[in-house]
């Protein structure tokens, strides 16, 4: 694909980079979820269908709400801080959390809004840590790219 007139870059693999977010994943993202949806599902948990769809509603906006205003603010700021680590460069966090973190969030309300509605509303409690593990293939690909800039 060309732009602008130019050839496009061939594409290549970023080994160690998977490797990072892999990890994180596995370290940080994986466990965070388990011990955060578990949490949600009890602090908030769902009306029955026949409940009035305020009642229903109630509990599945809260959900959406701090999945986005507390959940996501820190795994943004955790996943820049843990590639500038491994790059040795964590003294420049603070200056790419007042330059990224916002335009990060603002990509990730986009995409996790829709995602965390459909889970909440749709998604038994005990499959939605898979549900969102297999949306934050996608999103993490958005994040490493806005983690390596």
């Amino acid at each position: 694909m060309e732009r602008r007139g130019r050839p496009a870059a061939p594409l290549t693999w970023d080994t160690t980079r998977s490797a990072r977010l892999g990890s994180f994943g596995l370290l940080f993202y994986g466990p965070l979820m388990h011990v955060w949806y578990g949490f949600l599902g009890a602090a908030l948990p769902g009306a029955p269908p026949t409940a009035t769809l305020a009642a229903r509603f109630a509990p599945f906006a809260a959900k959406v709400v701090l999945n986005q205003l507390v959940l996501g603010p820190v795994v943004v700021t955790a996943v820049f801080a843990y590639s500038l680590a491994w790059a040795n460069r964590l003294p420049a966090l603070p200056a790419k959390l007042r330059r990224d973190a916002l335009p990060t969030l603002r990509k990730g309300w986009a995409f996790w809004v829709p995602a965390a509605g459909l889970n909440f509303a749709l998604v038994p409690l005990q499959h939605q840590v898979l549900y969102m593990s297999a949306c934050s293939v996608v999103w993490t690909a958005i994040l490493s790219a806005a983690a390596a800039q």
